[in-house]
């Protein structure tokens, strides 16, 4: 169910993390709303095999984006064209990245907006069947969940102090998913402080930056087990005020 996903996520290694790697190599920046939107309408109608081969296509394009040189590839070039000059088998990749707008014509400024923006749609339209049993909201208390996703929201988006950027609880939402897809695929020990992730560039959209993520700090007793826990209950506060008038 996951033989598409390639990306390896250095777990104790973010100063080499790819994405990182690709950030200081290519300046990055956000697609419009209307970009966005229009690529997301296209993923949700992609098969579920499609989607995480997609994922896993942008991601081999990473590895050969980090080091390629300055001079064959720019902000504006195409993954299309990149794909072309700079990857001689074609095997690994999905036909969407080769021919196929708008797809093939984003620009590589734009490909790790690109990329998160797959990984939230693989999550909700594939991943989120396959959430392992130890993150299952089932395997807590009524009162454990109550206490976790209090005590995260009362360290995080509500703190008065938050950077801006990280006063809404769309933005965790978005990110705790691309986190998920990251150590869903991992083998990797659930009892571990969640803060240690939450502290990453490589899991933070562009808008995020390392002063950012000092202006919070979450209590080592909650864990990367209570990730799946802690995501539902933004979901639900997503949903309650998406209904407001």
């Amino acid at each position: 169910k996951l033989r598409f996903l390639n990306y390896q996520f250095e777990l104790y290694g973010e100063n080499t993390s790819l994405i990182n790697d690709v950030r200081a190599r290519i300046k990055q920046q956000q697609m419009t709303n209307d970009e966005r939107i229009k690529l997301q309408r296209l993923l949700r109608a992609m098969s579920n095999d499609d989607i995480l081969n997609y994922l896993g296509s942008v991601d081999y394009v990473f590895t050969y984006l980090r080091n390629s040189v300055p001079e064959t590839a720019s902000e504006t070039t195409t993954i299309q064209t990149f794909a072309e000059n700079h990857i001689h088998s074609y095997a690994c990749l999905n036909d969407n990245i080769l021919s196929r707008p708008p797809f093939s014509t984003i620009q590589l400024q734009y490909i790790i907006d690109l990329y998160e923006t797959i990984e939230e749609n693989a999550f909700d339209k594939v991943l989120r069947a396959y959430v392992k049993k130890e993150l299952t909201e089932e395997t807590f208390t009524d009162e454990e969940r109550e206490r976790v996703r209090r005590e995260f929201s009362r360290m995080t988006f509500e703190k008065e102090t938050i950077a801006k950027t990280l006063k809404s609880v769309d933005s965790w939402i978005s990110m705790l998913r691309r986190l998920m897809i990251r150590v869903l695929n991992a083998n990797i020990s659930l009892d571990v402080p969640l803060q240690l992730y939450l502290k990453r560039t490589d899991l933070w959209s562009d808008r995020v930056n390392d002063l950012d993520l000092e202006t919070f700090q979450v209590d080592d007793d909650i864990l990367l087990q209570h990730i799946y826990v802690i995501l539902r209950g933004l979901e639900k506060k997503q949903e309650s005020n998406n209904k407001l008038p």
